[in-house]
């Protein structure tokens, strides 16, 4: 079940023939193959194994978390539904939403200052929920629609998809550095030529190449965590300058990681809040001046990053 979930999508299938290949030539042609010391083998075996086991749990707990998405009471009730698809007048339907709203808490307004709506999921939008059009649903605090992972990062599993990007980099880098050790054994002759030449030359070019990848999107990432940001929200320049979610760094990855840090490195929840309401910034106390500044990403169609 789990290998047809992230099969589906090609560039997944993509990932995943990838990671064999290399897990194979590592282990096989670089470690069984190449490697002549007994404690270096083990060595080298015990590190990219528990790397690869952190980063494959990683992984499947963000593919596999389904997103979160708005609680029933964000749903209007089946009379205003009704009234709302009654009526086309934008001041009338607004009047609908506004009484929708009132005890629910919902700060940030859309551009034009009206309560956020999804008309596709009929639901009123809590505050950094937004609507992804490959999923078809609105998703809290979605970040972006990732392909790779043929899933969306947001709220349930934000905190999987940054420990999945880390693990992911340390085991390229450590991959990296020893497939140049030998590469370079194998070019100064120090190392006999074998069948195993090759494959470990295309095991440093590829892991090197992905260490870098993946070091960028941490570090991207990671930045944002510690804004308390998003992706959506970082692509608005409005919302960059006036982050009333950014409590400090600390406090901005307690929100990610929880206030536990014995799960901080493991793929288990652990991240504060509900996903629908958040905590402001000291700067601004007072929620409603919050509202006024906190102005949402455009809903265009979601990015597809890593």
């Amino acid at each position: 079940m789990i290998m047809t979930f992230l099969m589906r999508g090609k560039p997944a299938r993509s990932c995943f023939w990838l990671l064999a290949t290399c897990y194979y030539i590592f282990v096989v042609e670089l470690c069984i193959f190449t490697v002549q010391l007994l404690e270096a083998k083990v060595t080298f075996l015990v590190i990219f194994h528990l790397l690869f086991l952190l980063c494959v749990w990683c992984y499947l707990r963000t593919v596999m978390t389904p997103p979160a998405v708005p609680p029933e009471k964000f749903r209007p009730s089946e009379s205003d539904k009704q009234l709302y698809l009654s009526d086309e007048r934008p001041q009338v339907l607004q009047e609908i939403l506004i009484r929708t709203a009132k005890d629910l808490p919902i700060y940030t307004k859309d551009p034009k200052g009206d309560v956020r709506y999804c008309a596709t999921c009929q639901v009123l939008k809590p505050d950094r929920c937004h609507h992804c059009p490959v999923c078809n649903v609105c998703i809290l605090k979605l970040d972006h629609h990732c392909v790779f992972l043929n899933n969306c990062v947001g709220f349930s599993n934000y905190k999987f998809f940054l420990l999945c990007l880390t693990y992911a980099m340390l085991l390229c880098i450590f991959t990296s550095a020893v497939s140049l050790h030998f590469s370079i054994l194998f070019w100064t002759h120090q190392l006999p030529n074998s069948p195993s030449k090759v494959p470990i030359i295309v095991l440093f070019c590829l892991t090197t190449i992905f260490s870098i990848i993946l070091f960028l999107f941490s570090l991207g990432h990671f930045e944002l965590a510690l804004t308390n940001g998003t992706s959506r929200e970082d692509n608005d320049e409005t919302a960059e300058e006036n982050n009333p979610y950014n409590l400090g760094f600390r406090k901005n990855l307690r929100e990610v990681f929880g206030n536990e840090k014995k799960y901080w490195f493991l793929p288990i929840f652990s991240s504060l809040g509900d996903g629908f309401s958040f905590p402001m910034g000291e700067a601004t106390e007072d929620k409603e001046k919050n509202a006024a500044i906190a102005k949402p990403p455009s809903e265009s169609p979601s990015q597809f990053k890593l």
